[in-house]
C-alpha cells in the first residue's frame, strides 16, 4: 500500500521511505507529489512529498522468504528431513518440496501436503497480509492430481448424461473442486455444483435439464 512521505528535500523523504519498509529505495516505487521550496530567506518553505510502495518484485520476495522461513519452523519441529526448494511463477510462489520424508506428505491423496499449504499461506498472511498463493508441489503431484480430477470429472458428465440423474464426487477441498468445475463448464449437457459443509464439501454433477439444477450453488 502506497504511503506519503516528507523531507526538506526529495531525497530525504525517500530515505523516510526506506526506513519505513525496511529497504533500499531500488525497491521502491516512488512518485514525486512536491519538489518542495526553501522560501525566502526560509519563509515559507515547504516540505517535498512523495508517494512510495514496496515493488510488486519486492512484496512476492519478501512473501517468498517468509513462507520458506515458516515451513522451515515447521519442518524442523515435526523432525522431518526435507529439502526446500522455491520459485516465482505467474504471480505466484512454487514450493517443491523433496527428502527422505516427503513422501509423507502424499498420503490420502496428498491430505497432508494440502494442509501443510493451507497452514503456511495462512501464517504468512497473518504475517505479511494478503498476496500472493504459496503452492507446495512434491515430484509433479500438482500436475498429476490435476489429470485425474479432470478424467473424474469427465466420468461424472458421461455419467450423469447417461442416467439423466445427478452424479456425486467425493469430498474434496476447494482448489480440487475448482478443477472439476472448470472441467465440467467446458462439456456440453452438464452443470456442477458445490453441496455440502466442511470435510463433506463436494462436487454434484447434473445433467442441465434435471430439475435439481436450479437449486442454488452453495
Amino acid at each position: 500500500m502506497a504511503k506519503e512521505f516528507e523531507g526538506k528535500n526529495i531525497e530525504q523523504a525517500i530515505e523516510e521511505a526506506c526506513r519505513h519498509f525496511g529497504v533500499s529505495k531500488e525497491k521502491l516505487d516512488i512518485e514525486i507529489i512536491s519538489q518542495g521550496s526553501t522560501g525566502l530567506f526560509g519563509i515559507g518553505a515547504k516540505k517535498a512529498r512523495i508517494k512510495a510502495s514496496l515493488k510488486p518484485e519486492t512484496i512476492l520476495k519478501q512473501r517468498e522468504e517468509e513462507a520458506q522461513k515458516v515451513l522451515k519452523e515447521i519442518i524442523s519441529a515435526a523432525g522431518f528431513e526435507i529439502e526446500i526448494k522455491t520459485k516465482q511463477e505467474n504471480g505466484k510462489i512454487y514450493i517443491e518440496l523433496t527428502g527422505v520424508d516427503s513422501s509423507l506428505l502424499l498420503a490420502k491423496r496428498g491430505a497432508p501436503l494440502n494442509a501443510l499449504q493451507y497452514l503456511v499461506n495462512k501464517i504468512v498472511a497473518k504475517r505479511l497480509g494478503v498476496g500472493a498463493k504459496i503452492v507446495f508441489d512434491i515430484e509433479g503431484f500438482r500436475e498429476d492430481r490435476e489429470k485425474k480430477l479432470k478424467s473424474l470429472a469427465q466420468k461424472a458428465a458421461r455419467e450423469a448424461k447417461k442416467t439423466r440423474k445427478p452424479f456425486s464426487l467425493p469430498p474434496m477441498p476447494a482448489h480440487e473442486r475448482r478443477v472439476i468445475h472448470l472441467t465440467i463448464k467446458e462439456m456440453p449437457g452438464v452443470e456442477s455444483k458445490s453441496r455440502g459443509r466442511g470435510s463433506e464439501r463436494h462436487v454434484v454433477v447434473f445433467p442441465k435439464n434435471n430439475r435439481r439444477n436450479k437449486r442454488r450453488k452453495q
